[in-house]
């Protein structure tokens, strides 16, 4: 089907970034909305991601009230209130709490250098007990063609989740993107969660820890690998803000294969994701061939007693 004409319900930075893939290829697109406002992205110092004023004189996207014509295809996503509250907490020196939001709350501590609500988020650092909650709610909309804000499964630990952070709604408009125009089909979802501030990165890829977990430390990085029968089910991983391009390209990968991690190499030898995936994939192998040959009369001693 030719698409001429896209409705995108709701602004956020994830939907705004759709619109902008859908105008330079020449597709028109309104944005219907009830709380007009430049979409920002969700890391400290809040940039603007695209401007109204960008996304209507140099876009030429319509954004409207009402949905008055007819389109080829709908896009749900939602709209963001509160983040007004959220920068006049900013201005204050106190420990912020996101409500729903437990990892922009990091990265909001982190940015300021100070310690991190002492919520949800399980990350090596000087936890507060007290704190200021300022709250950010997502009014979604449903029954579209595609979703950017709707809830998706995990592919790895099959639960339900909601992205939250701009950078996953990005990755996700993208895709919406390439399935309109006929690109490719949309990858698996991974749920990516992240915090950033202080040099310092974090990033969780899937949505909860299960199963067995191996710790590995390579120089500044630290990667703690959970993974249930060798298939991994929760990664999280600690560094400096230079390694969050590689980290970022390694989940990237996560999102098409579960092996992704083996191809985790370089000039100079094997990465950290490598080494900790490889454990859980040899450990189930060995479990698995020991399985098979004990019933085999004939099999080695040596695999028989694993």
């Amino acid at each position: 089907m030719r698409v001429g004409r896209v409705l995108i319900r709701g602004l956020e930075p994830g939907s705004a970034y759709l619109a902008y893939l859908l105008r330079e290829s020449g597709i028109e697109v309104d944005i219907l909305t009830e709380r007009p406002s430049d979409p920002l992205l969700d890391i400290p110092p809040f940039e603007p991601l695209f401007t109204l004023d960008f996304m209507r004189e140099v876009l030429a996207v319509r954004i409207v009230k009402r949905a008055s014509s007819s389109y080829d295809l709908i896009v749900d996503s939602c709209d963001i209130i509160g983040l007004e509250n959220l920068r006049k907490a900013l201005l204050s020196s106190e420990v912020l709490y996101v409500a729903g939001d437990a990892w922009l709350s990091a990265s909001l501590s982190l940015y300021r250098s100070l310690p991190v609500p002492d919520v949800l988020v399980d990350l090596p650092v000087e936890k507060a007990g007290s704190y200021a909650e300022v709250s950010v709610t997502y009014k979604p909309y449903s029954g579209g063609d595609y979703s950017l804000c709707g809830a998706f499964r995990d592919a790895w630990g099959g639960c339900l989740y909601t992205p939250l952070r701009a950078l996953e709604r990005m990755l996700i408009a993208a895709e919406v993107y390439a399935a309109i125009t006929g690109m490719e089909a949309p990858k698996r979802h991974l749920k990516l969660e992240y915090a950033v501030g202080r040099d310092i990165f974090y990033a969780a890829f899937g949505c909860k820890p299960e199963g067995k977990v191996s710790r590995v430390s390579f120089g500044e990085l630290r990667v703690k690998l959970y993974s249930v029968g060798g298939s991994p089910r929760y990664a999280l991983v600690q560094g400096r803000q230079d390694h969050m391009p590689w980290i970022l390209a390694i989940y990237n990968l996560a999102r098409a294969v579960n092996s992704a991690f083996l191809l985790d190499l370089s000039t100079s030898g094997r990465g950290a994701f490598n080494m900790s995936y490889a454990g859980h994939l040899f450990r189930a192998l060995r479990k698995a061939c020991c399985t098979d040959t004990k019933r085999q009369p004939g099999a080695p001693a040596l695999l028989r007693e694993g």
